[in-house]
């Protein structure tokens, strides 16, 4: 049976009735995962990003320069319903990582897969150590990675069902994605151009998929309007990501960054990219083939972070078990896949058990900014507790004449959100920052003539104005320490700034990140 689209015929996707889902099977890959996931979920100190997301959240806005509301939103949530709590915090993180490993036994039984391939696409999915990471702390890329899963399944299903309310559900996950992240327009409008080159161009004369497409749409007037209001930031957000992951990993080691995210695991998704161009059975499904290539290529080419074409791997891990299954394992096949599923499960266990290592085991000091990734991954963020003390009792030092009226401003927004949330409880004054988003959660009151900075840089070039005086107090300089949080960083005492601050603080603003490991091994 074939489906009439313009000029070409695509095979429909098979009508008949589909294998039982492997319940029990996934099930019990998903609770051990959940199991495992959820035993370390507060062993991570909390991290800078999470800490900027708690301070957004206490900023309420349908948008910000870096970001959608979404995430800032949920952190707010948590802090309501259990304030300090990094469990409740993370969470989202882990409930939409177990939702991505159910979604790609879905997505092998869309595909005709039985138990079997149902199992090892769920299996493989859990022990990515891109599952690891997705679940250890709130971020952007744990919502979208899972929501752009879904979005692709929706899309998948129609094509065998022709359900338009699955159009409608697309358009509206697409929604709630552009809620997190930005990039899901530009997915939408790639995934159409896949069904105009490949079909069913018949998807897209449905009055359901353009339904969908005005939901998408309609979610991004606020956004847009706040952009519009705002300068547009997030024009120059992306070639601010693309130099930090390439401080990170540098464009040559991206093909190691990817086998880092994805293990063992790797060559399932291999395999299922091969299934998907050859495999008779997927051709219904090529119009997804301009995404994948899309997330690769940003990712290959442009030096991306590696998440941007994790979307994808919960369909390629399906394609793959289900092209593996149907053509038979063998007595060497399974011993093959045996010793991969081992190696993966291994790797995804060792990383549970053993991440973060102990502060004790620190030898080497962060010197570079291609260092701070994975100082972050095995020891976690650190430093907190020597920011906000130093920062605290140098303003108790302060004569309590200069301190009235004072604020604090820091340069790395890193900086600004910690000591916003554990500064209250020191006794610490209003913080702010003209660093990424936080530039844009308010300016201090012209009122306030005198200032304690916090930065790793002079607080003239830092903030792009002088003062009348300025005086060096102390410094935090852990040899060890995390750059930015409490090694490399000063604290001055700063007064009289030569313009008022509703002037100086929109030149004054970057989106950069201020990593601190500027001063150090240079």
């Amino acid at each position: 049976m074939n489906v009439r689209t313009g000029t070409v015929d695509v095979p429909a996707a098979p009508t008949a009735a589909l294998p039982a889902f492997a319940w029990r099977e996934v099930s019990i890959v998903a609770a051990v995962a959940a199991t495992l996931f959820l035993a370390r979920i507060d062993r991570y100190r909390i991290g800078g990003d999470e800490l900027y997301f708690l301070a957004a959240g206490r900023h309420p806005s349908v948008s910000y320069a870096d970001q959608g509301p979404l995430v800032p939103l949920l952190a707010a949530l948590s802090d309501f319903l259990a304030p300090g709590s990094t469990v409740a915090l993370r969470l989202p993180a882990l409930v939409f990582t177990v939702l991505a490993i159910v979604l790609s036994a879905v997505m092998a039984r869309e595909f005709g897969g039985g138990r079997l391939p149902q199992t090892i696409a769920a299996l493989a999915y859990a022990t990515t150590p891109m599952a690891v990471m997705q679940s250890a702390m709130l971020s952007t890329f744990a919502l979208d990675i899972t929501l752009t899963a879904v979005l692709a399944w929706l899309l998948i299903r129609w094509v065998r069902t022709r359900d338009d309310y699955l159009l409608v559900a697309a358009g509206f996950v697409a929604a709630v994605d552009f809620q997190v992240k930005w990039l899901i327009p530009i997915i939408w409008a790639v995934l159409a151009l896949g069904v105009a080159v490949f079909g069913p161009r018949e998807m897209l004369r449905r009055p359901a998929w353009w339904l969908g497409s005005g939901l998408l749409a309609g979610s991004a007037v606020p956004i847009l309007w706040w952009q519009h209001s705002n300068g547009w930031p997030q024009l120059a957000m992306g070639a601010i990501v693309r130099d930090e992951q390439l401080a990170t990993a540098g464009l040559f080691a991206v093909p190691w960054t990817l086998i880092q995210v994805t293990g063992a695991g790797g060559l399932l998704l291999l395999v299922g990219m091969w299934a998907g161009l050859r495999a008779e059975r997927f051709r219904p499904y090529y119009f997804l083939i301009p995404m994948i290539a899309l997330g690769l290529g940003a990712v290959v080419v442009f030096g991306l972070r590696p998440y941007f074409v994790a979307g994808a791997f919960p369909g390629l891990f399906a394609a793959g078990a289900v092209y593996l299954a149907a053509r038979g394992f063998g007595r060497r096949g399974a011993i093959i896949g045996g010793c991969v599923g081992g190696l993966t499960t291994a790797i995804c266990v060792a990383l549970v058990v053993v991440l973060p290592l102990p502060a004790s085991a620190l030898r080497q000091s962060t010197d570079d900014y291609s260092q701070i990734h994975s100082r972050s991954v095995l020891f976690g963020p650190s430093g907190w507790d020597d920011l906000v003390t130093t920062v605290a009792e140098t303003y108790h030092r302060i004569p309590p004449r200069q301190r009235d009226g004072l604020v604090i401003v820091t340069q790395n927004y890193w900086q600004a959100a910690a000591l916003d949330d554990f500064g209250a409880a020191a006794g610490l004054p209003e913080v702010f920052s003209p660093n990424r988003g936080y530039g844009y959660f308010g300016t201090p009151p012209d009122e306030a003539t005198t200032v304690l900075y916090v930065g790793v840089d002079d607080p003239g070039g830092a903030l792009r104005t002088r003062f009348t005086q300025t005086t060096l107090l102390t410094h935090i300089d852990e040899p060890l320490g995390f750059p930015g949080v409490n090694r490399g960083v000063a604290v001055w005492l700063c007064s009289g700034p030569t313009e008022p601050w509703s002037a100086l603080w929109p030149d004054a603003k970057q989106l950069r990140l201020v990593d601190g490991t500027s001063r150090h091994g240079k």
